[in-house]
């Protein structure tokens, strides 16, 4: 599983609150879980140009990750009724 959150702020709560879901998750049984650090693998604004020439290095780190893993944990916060622009770009870059 791959936790993460839709977050990339310091102090984020939903940050916080993916590593507490996932240390929940190991704890309970055999779940493997890697938490995924959104401020590590800084992805550009997702753009069909820069697409064409090619990917970002962490879009395919994060894309491989996002590939390895049996299921998905995320913890997004709510902006103007919506997930989180990170998330969105996130999901824009690796479901290409």
């Amino acid at each position: 599983i791959l936790a993460f959150a839709g977050s990339a702020r310091k102090d984020s709560f939903n940050q916080k609150l993916a590593i507490y879901a996932a240390e929940l998750a190991k704890a309970e049984g055999n779940a493997q879980v890697m938490v995924l650090e959104p401020k590590d693998y800084p992805l550009p604004l997702y753009c069909q140009d820069l697409e064409a020439e090619g990917f970002p290095e962490n879009v395919l780190k994060v894309k491989q990750m996002l590939m390895e893993s049996d299921g998905f944990l995320i913890s997004s916060p709510e902006y103007n009724g919506s997930f989180s622009p990170m998330l969105k770009n996130l999901i824009d870059w690796c479901s290409r």
